[in-house]
């Protein structure tokens, strides 16, 4: 018998209990209460529920989400992968939300899908970055430094995070993703795009000794972290978590289709990250990271596009997702000129 597809009802609350009650076999009286659907982004669900139990005497009451997997996806993601993160991360000293509940392969509740810890605050990037009150929004945009940098400080053991990774050399782990990109370049593109293999070639050539392999978040920027007043509360979405150079992250918060420059320049931004993480990011590394940061979006852009040219979606808003390429692309040839000079003069 197939499994009927996931929807708001109380056939889902009811699959939602049934994945606790796996998940802790010890949990009684399980009940899901408030069930509502919220944005998800473009290819997640979520809903938001209470969940109440009884654990060995004791009454759990817990806010959740969760969020499943839908079709025609821009990047292939693992929910099992992303709630390991988030279970490693919990307890760390890192603003993310616990890990309650995992079905990996969407046998229980009808897609892949992970049940979270609902942390207070709002998400909108466009509320953000559009605020009038730029000495909050400033004190915000440092605040995300430096709950970046406690990320990047947690320490993780290679082989536990993924075995085929062991023995790997830290420029080995950082060159994994620009294999990755790459490869689903090559896999995605609908013409030749010689300028993008061309940079490939770049990005390999000039790949940056990583100081040190950490956590990184993979999509961190507004929109993708929970905010109060000047305060970020929690790191959502955390498909594209992998271990590499953690400067990758930086560039891809300053990207410019959501940078908070207006509110805290690149460099200040860095500057108060090398204070909190108690080293200095060469600048070259910064550009090569906003350089790589815009082929990885290009890559994504030609993901969605091929999906939606394939019938894979019918979101239009992927429609003409391959528009944005070459901008990247141009973008990326400017910031080699200044990568250029910054190598020379130092």
């Amino acid at each position: 018998m197939s499994t009927p597809p996931v929807d708001a009802s109380d056939d889902l609350a009811a699959r939602i209990a049934q994945l606790i009650a796996c998940s802790e076999p010890a949990a009684r009286d399980i009940t899901v209460r408030g069930l509502a659907p919220m944005f998800g982004g473009n290819a997640r669900k979520a809903w938001s529920f209470d969940l109440r139990y009884q654990l060995r005497g004791q009454s759990v009451a817990l806010g959740c989400v969760m969020l499943s997997q839908g079709a025609g996806r821009q990047i292939d993601t693992d929910v099992a992968q992303e709630f390991n993160v988030l279970h490693g991360l919990n307890g760390k000293g890192t603003r993310v939300p616990a890990a309650v509940a995992m079905d990996a392969r969407g046998e229980i509740v009808g897609a892949p899908s992970i049940v979270l810890q609902r942390l207070p605050g709002q998400a909108s990037a466009v509320d953000f970055l559009k605020r009038t009150d730029v000495a909050g929004a400033q004190a915000l945009t440092l605040d995300l430094a430096e709950v970046v940098a406690q990320l990047h400080a947690v320490d993780w053991d290679v082989a536990r995070f993924d075995r085929t990774l062991a023995g790997l050399s830290p420029r080995a782990l950082a060159e994994r993703q620009v294999d990755h990109w790459h490869a689903t370049f090559l896999a995605q593109r609908l013409e030749p795009l010689p300028v993008m293999a061309g940079l490939f070639g770049w990005l390999r050539e000039h790949l940056p000794e990583p100081q040190r392999i950490g956590l990184v978040h993979g999509d961190l920027r507004p929109g993708n972290f929970l905010y109060e007043g000047n305060r970020v509360t929690g790191l959502l979405d955390w498909e594209m978590a992998h271990l590499g150079d953690p400067i990758e992250d930086l560039g891809w918060i300053y990207r410019p289709m959501w940078s908070p420059a207006r509110f805290v320049p690149l460099r200040d931004f860095v500057q108060r990250y090398d204070t909190l993480a108690g080293r200095v990011v060469p600048w070259a590394d910064v550009l090569y990271y906003r350089i790589f940061s815009e082929l990885k979006f290009a890559c994504i852009s030609l993901t969605a596009a091929r999906a939606f040219h394939t019938g894979a979606t019918r979101n239009l808003r992927h429609a003409d997702r391959a528009a944005t390429v070459a901008p990247c692309l141009q973008r990326c040839l400017d910031w080699i000129a200044l990568h250029r000079q910054e190598t020379h003069h130092v």
